[in-house]
C-alpha cells in the first residue's frame, strides 16, 4: 500500500512538530514566569491555559506516535479508536485555552458587567458577543482578534460544536476506492444478514474480506453522510497548534501594551 504523505511532506510534518514543542516551551515560561495581580487570573494561566495546552502538545505526540504519517497500511482498528479520542480532546481543549485566555484578561483586567458587577460567566470570551470584554481591548487587539475570527468559525467552531451537540469527530478505520464501493457494499449487506442470523463466524469472515479492500487515510470528518471536508488530521494538527501559540503571545502582548 502506497503512504499518502510524499517523503517531502512527510518531513515537514516531523520539523513542525519540533518546532511545536519550541513554541510551547518559550510561551509556557512566559504565562507561566509572569507575576499576576490576582489568584485566580493565576489560577487560569497556570492550571487553566498552561495545562491544557501541555494537553494538547501531548495529543499531538500521542497521534504522532501511533498514528505516523509514514503509515502506510490500515491500523488496528482499537488504534484508530484511541487517537479519535485524542483528536477530540485536542479539539475541546482548543476552545478552552481560548475561555481561559479571556478568564485571565477578565480577572486581571477587572471587567465587570453593565451593573459594575462580576461579569457572568456566559459573558466571559474573546468573540463578538462578549462585548464587555472586547470593549477592555485596544484597536490593535481587536483588529487581531477579527481577523483570526474567521479561521475559528470555519477550522474549529463546526468541528467543536458537532463535536459536543451533534455527530462526534470522527476517524474512518479506512476508505474504498470507487473501483470496489460495490463489492464493498455487498459485503456489508452479507455482514448485516449474518449478524441477524446470529453466524458471528461468518460475520468475521465477511468484515475480513470488506478490510482487504481498503486502503488508509489520515482523514477526519464528522459526518460520513453529508458532503463536508475531510481534513487530514495530521498537517491539521500542526497548523491549529501553529494559531493556538500566536494567539496567546498577541494576548501577553496586550497586556504589556495596557500596563496589566
Amino acid at each position: 500500500m502506497v503512504c499518502y504523505f510524499k517523503p517531502e511532506d512527510i518531513e515537514k510534518l516531523h520539523a513542525g512538530r519540533e518546532d511545536m514543542h519550541r513554541q510551547f516551551a518559550e510561551l509556557r515560561d512566559r504565562f507561566l514566569g509572569r507575576k499576576y495581580q490576582t489568584e485566580r487570573g493565576h489560577e487560569f494561566a497556570y492550571h487553566g491555559f498552561s495545562r491544557r495546552l501541555g494537553t494538547m502538545v501531548r495529543a499531538v505526540d500521542v497521534v504522532f506516535e501511533k498514528l505516523p504519517p509514514e503509515l502506510d497500511e490500515i491500523p488496528e482498528r482499537d488504534t484508530v479508536v484511541d487517537e479519535t479520542l485524542t483528536i477530540q480532546a485536542f479539539v475541546m481543549n482548543v476552545f478552552g485555552c481560548l475561555d481561559n485566555l479571556a478568564w485571565i484578561w477578565v480577572c486581571e483586567e477587572a471587567v465587570l458587567n453593565a451593573e459594575g458587577k462580576e461579569l457572568e460567566s456566559l459573558r466571559a470570551g474573546l468573540g463578538p458577543k462578549s462585548k464587555e470584554v472586547r470593549a477592555s481591548f485596544s484597536k490593535e487587539f481587536l483588529a487581531y482578534l477579527d481577523k483570526r475570527q474567521g479561521w475559528i468559525d470555519k477550522h474549529l467552531k463546526g468541528f467543536r460544536d458537532s463535536l459536543a451537540h451533534r455527530i462526534p469527530l470522527y476517524i474512518p478505520p479506512f476508505i474504498v476506492t470507487p473501483e470496489t464501493v460495490d463489492k464493498y457494499n455487498e459485503l456489508e449487506k452479507a455482514s448485516g444478514d449474518a449478524i441477524q442470523k446470529r453466524d458471528f463466524e461468518l460475520y468475521d469472515k465477511l468484515q475480513a474480506e470488506q478490510r482487504v479492500l481498503g486502503i488508509w487515510r489520515p482523514w477526519m470528518t464528522h459526518s460520513v453522510r453529508r458532503s463536508l471536508p475531510a481534513p487530514c488530521f495530521t498537517p491539521s494538527f500542526c497548523r491549529t497548534m501553529w494559531r493556538s501559540t500566536s494567539l496567546p503571545v498577541e494576548m501577553l502582548a496586550e497586556m504589556e501594551r495596557q500596563k496589566i
